[in-house]
C-alpha cells in the first residue's frame, strides 16, 4: 500500500546492507486502487572489492578436547629446527636420544602427518622426524583414544602432526638455517602458492648431525649359586654421522565450489655413517685378565623413498556433510652394509674373524581409502568409511666371512636369507554422533580382516585373522569452563617384519637378534575418564587411564644359546599372557600477561604376567614430568625453558635409569619477517641412559652417554602476501549445530 504518494507512476526501491539495491518495475496508483502486487522481490548478493585487512589473531598455546590436545608448534618449540624437535617440547611426548617416540612411557605410539599414517616406519621414522621442517608445522596433536573412524595401530594412540594449510596466501614463502656447536646443520625451505583454483605448497628440508657417544657394556656369567664365572668388559666410543634430505609437494585444484583434487608427493633421502669402537677385556672369575681385543663395526646405510597420494573430496557442508576418496601408493628402497672384525689390542693392523653384512631390502604399499560423513536430523551426524591396504616386502640378506683375515670373503649361506612377506589388511568402520544438548555421544565400530603371509627358503608362513575395534566417548559439557568425559578405544600392535623373521642377525660376535614367526598381535583395551576445566588465566586436565593388553609382546633373552656353533646371547620376542596399566595424566596451562607456560604429569603402574607361557612377570611404577614457560621480556624479545624428567622404571628382566632433558631459548626478532634464535641444548650434560638386566645366568649392564650438550643458532625468515579477509557468503542453509569436531 503506498501512502503519502500522490496518484500517478511509481517505483519502489529496496536497499540492504551487502546485497545489491533492488528497483521494481513502474506501476500506477489511483484514488479507487491504493494498493498494488509486486509480488516476490529478490534480493542479488553483490560483490565488493574493498582494500587488504590485516588481522592478527592469537591463538591458545593449548587445547584440550574431549578426543585430544592440541599444542601450537610455534608456541611450544619457538627454536625447533625439525619435527623430531618439536615432539620434544610436547606434553605426554617423549623423544629418546635415537629419536624413536613415545606417548606416556609407551613407545607403540602410530604418528601421522596431516591424519595420514607417516611415509616410513621403524627405525628410518626417527630420521625422517629430523628431517621435517619445524617451520611448516602448525600444530601437534596427541590422542590417547582415537575413534573407530582412525587405524588402530599404536597401542598408546597417536600423535598427529598437523601441517601450516596456505589456502589464500598469494604468494608466500618461508626460510630456516640452523648451525649447532656439536656438528648439527639444518635447512628448511618452503613456498605456497594461490591463485584461483589452483593452491601449491612445496617444503624442504636437510640435516646434517655429526654425534659421538661413549659408552659400556659389561657383562657377568654366574654359575648355579651365583657365584661369577666370568667377566666381559666392552668400552665404546663411536661416531654416528646422519644426513638426509626431504621434498614434499601439494597441489590442490578447486575444480568446482564443492569438488576439490589434491595431490601430495614426498621424495626423501637418507645417509647414515656409524663407526663403533669396542675395547674388550675378558677376565675370568677371580678378575685375572684372559684376553684384550678391539671390535670395531663400521656400518653404512641409504635409503629413498616415494610416497605420492591422489584424492578427491567433495563437501555438501564443511565436516557435516563430505565425501572423501584417495589412493596412497608408497615405495621404500634400503640398502645396508655392515663390516664388523676383531683385531689385536697390540697390533691394530691384525684382523682376524671379519664378516660382512648386506641388506637389500624394498618395501611397496598400496592404499585406497573411502570416508563419507552426513548428518543424520539436526543433531546426529554418521562417519563411515573403507580402507585397503596391501605391503609386499623383498628382504635379501647377505652374509660373508673371513675368519683368518686372508682379505677373502665367501658367502657363508648358514647366515644369509631371502625374506619375502606379503600383508593385506581390509576394514570397514562406521561413527555415529550425537549432541544432546550439553551432554555429547559418540560411538564407533571398526572391523578388520588381516592377512599376512611370508617366506624363508621354501618354508612359508602364513596367518589370517579377524579383528574388531569399538570405540565410545561420552562428554558433559556441565557449564562453560568445565568439561567431563569418558572414553574407550580398542588398539592393535601387529608385530613387525623383524619381529617375525627367525633368521640370526649378528650384532656382534656374542649377541645375537632372533625373530619369532610364531608371535601373534596384541591388543589392548583403553578406558579413560577425563575433567577439564578452563577459566581467564589457563586450564588444567586430569585423565584417570587404564589399559589392559593381551599376547603382550615382549622382548625375551636367552643367554645360554648356541647358534652357527658360537656360545651367545640371544634376543628374541614372545606372547605374553597380559599386561594391566593404570594411572593418571596431568596437564596444565597458564597464560598471564607476558608469562606463557604449560606443564605436565603422569605417573603410572605396569603389570604383566607371562602366564603358561613363560616365568616373566614385572611389577612396577613409574613417573614422568615436564614444564615448559615462555615469558616475552620486550615485544621483540622471548625467553623460553623447558626440562623433562622420567624416573627409573623396571621391566620384565631389568630396569632402566631414570632420563633428564633441558633447554633454554632467546629469540630475537629483528623484523616482522625475521627473527635469530640461540638455543642451549643439554646444558647441564644429563642426556644419557643406563640398563642393567639379566637372569640366574647372566647380569648385564648397559650404558649410553650421547654428545647432545650443543648451543644452536637458528635463523628464520619469512616473506608473503598478508592473507585476505573474505566477505562471508549468504548463509544457505541451516548451521545443524551440536555435533563436536572429529
Amino acid at each position: 500500500r503506498a501512502v503519502g504518494r500522490p496518484p500517478g507512476t511509481s517505483c519502489a526501491g529496496v536497499t540492504s546492507l551487502g546485497p545489491a539495491a533492488h528497483r521494481s518495475a513502474d506501476f500506477t496508483i489511483g484514488h479507487d486502487a491504493p494498493r498494488t502486487d509486486l509480488g516476490t522481490v529478490r534480493l542479488a548478493a553483490s560483490a565488493v572489492e574493498a582494500d587488504e585487512i590485516a588481522v592478527t589473531v592469537e591463538r591458545e598455546t593449548v587445547t584440550l578436547a574431549p578426543d585430544r590436545n592440541a599444542y601450537l608448534a610455534k608456541d611450544v618449540a619457538p627454536a625447533a629446527t625439525s619435527a623430531s624437535e618439536v615432539l620434544e617440547n610436547v606434553p605426554s611426548v617423549q623423544v629418546d636420544p635415537d629419536g624413536q617416540v613415545s606417548l606416556r612411557g609407551n613407545s607403540n605410539v602410530a604418528i601421522q602427518i596431516n591424519g595420514r599414517p607417516a611415509p616410513v616406519r621403524g627405525e628410518q621414522l626417527a630420521a625422517y622426524l629430523q628431517q621435517l621442517p619445524a617451520n611448516v608445522i602448525d600444530r601437534v596433536e596427541v590422542i590417547p583414544t582415537p575413534s573407530a573412524a582412525q587405524d588402530p595401530e599404536g597401542m598408546a594412540g597417536i600423535v598427529n602432526i598437523v601441517m601450516k594449510q596456505n589456502a589464500d596466501l598469494g604468494t608466500s614463502a618461508g626460510f630456516t638455517a640452523s648451525a649447532a656447536t656439536s656438528e648439527r646443520y639444518n635447512v628448511g625451505a618452503n613456498l605456497g602458492y594461490q591463485r584461483g583454483p589452483i593452491t601449491l605448497f612445496t617444503t624442504y628440508g636437510f640435516y646434517a648431525d655429526d654425534r659421538d657417544y661413549t659408552g659400556i657394556n659389561d657383562r657377568e656369567r654366574l654359575d648355579a649359586i651365583g657365584s661369577t664365572l666370568s667377566l666381559t668388559e666392552q668400552d665404546l666410543f663411536g661416531e654416528n654421522l646422519r644426513e638426509g634430505h626431504n621434498l614434499s609437494a601439494t597441489l590442490d585444484w578447486s575444480v568446482t565450489e564443492k569438488d576439490v583434487l589434491t595431490n601430495v608427493l614426498t621424495l626423501n633421502r637418507r645417509a647414515a655413517d656409524e663407526f663403533t669402537f669396542s675395547g674388550v677385556t675378558e677376565l675370568d672369575g677371580s678378575g685375572a685378565i684372559l684376553d684384550r681385543y678391539a671390535r670395531p663395526r663400521d656400518g653404512d646405510d641409504e635409503s629413498f623413498l616415494v610416497d605420492y597420494t591422489l584424492g578427491h573430496k567433495r563437501t555438501w557442508e564443511p565436516r557435516k556433510h563430505e565425501l572423501s576418496s584417495e589412493i596412497r601408493f608408497n615405495r621404500s628402497d634400503d640398502d645396508e652394509s655392515t663390516l664388523l672384525w676383531r683385531q689385536s689390542a697390540t697390533d691394530p693392523s691384525a684382523r682376524i674373524e671379519i664378516e660382512s653384512q648386506n641388506v637389500d631390502a624394498l618395501d611397496n604399499e598400496l592404499v585406497g581409502q573411502l570416508d563419507y560423513t552426513r548428518p543424520l536430523g539436526e543433531f546426529t551426524k554418521l562417519e563411515t568409511g573403507y580402507k585397503g591396504t596391501a605391503r609386499w616386502l623383498d628382504r635379501d640378506y647377505t652374509v660373508l666371512e673371513d675368519e683368518l683375515g686372508s682379505g677373502v670373503l665367501t658367502p657363508d649361506p648358514e647366515l644369509s636369507n631371502a625374506f619375502t612377506f606379503e600383508e593385506q589388511v581390509q576394514a570397514v568402520y562406521g561413527v555415529v554422533t550425537r549432541n544432546l544438548g550439553t551432554v555429547e555421544l559418540q560411538g564407533g565400530l571398526r572391523a578388520e580382516y588381516a592377512s599376512q603371509d611370508f617366506a624363508l627358503a621354501d618354508e612359508s608362513f602364513p596367518h589370517d585373522y579377524t579383528s574388531l575395534f569399538p570405540s565410545a566417548i561420552a562428554v558433559w559439557n556441565a557449564n562453560e569452563t568445565t568439561q567431563l568425559k569418558a572414553s574407550f578405544s580398542r588398539r592393535v600392535d601387529r608385530p613387525g617384519t623383524q619381529q617375525l623373521n627367525p633368521f640370526p642377525v649378528f650384532f656382534d660376535t656374542q649377541n645375537v637378534f632372533l625373530g619369532n614367526p610364531e608371535l601373534d598381535p596384541e591388543y589392548t583395551n583403553a578406558f579413560e575418564l577425563g575433567y577439564t576445566r578452563s577459566g581467564a588465566l589457563g586450564s588444567i586436565q586430569v585423565t584417570p587411564y587404564y589399559r589392559h593388553t593381551t599376547d603382550v609382546i615382549r622382548f625375551v633373552v636367552d643367554t645360554d644359546a648356541v647358534v652357527d656353533g658360537r656360545e651367545v646371547t640371544t634376543v628374541s620376542f614372545e606372547n605374553l599372557d597380559r599386561s594391566d596399566s593404570y594411572g593418571v595424566d596431568v596437564n596444565g596451562s597458564i597464560r598471564k600477561g607476558p608469562f606463557n607456560g604449560f606443564a605436565s604429569f603422569n605417573v603410572f603402574k605396569m603389570k604383566t604376567d607371562g602366564g603358561s607361557v613363560t616365568d616373566l612377570s614385572s611389577d612396577a611404577v613409574t613417573w614422568s614430568g615436564r614444564v615448559n614457560g615462555s615469558y616475552r621480556l620486550t615485544p621483540s624479545t622471548t625467553l623460553q625453558g623447558m626440562m623433562f624428567y622420567r624416573a627409573p622404571m623396571e621391566f620384565e628382566t631389568g630396569k632402566f635409569s631414570s632420563f633428564k632433558m633441558t633447554a633454554f631459548t632467546l629469540q630475537q626478532k629483528i623484523t616482522q619477517a625475521a627473527s635469530l634464535t640461540l638455543r642451549v641444548i643439554d646444558p647441564f650434560a644429563t642426556m644419557g641412559f643406563r640398563v642393567e638386566a639379566g637372569d640366574e645366568n647372566l647380569f648385564q649392564i648397559t650404558e649410553r652417554d650421547f654428545d647432545a650438550r650443543a648451543a644452536q643458532l637458528t635463523f628464520q625468515y619469512t616473506f608473503g602476501k598478508t592473507p585476505k579477509v573474505r566477505q562471508p557468503r549468504p548463509d544457505t542453509g541451516d548451521e545443524g549445530g551440536g555435533i563436536f569436531p572429529q
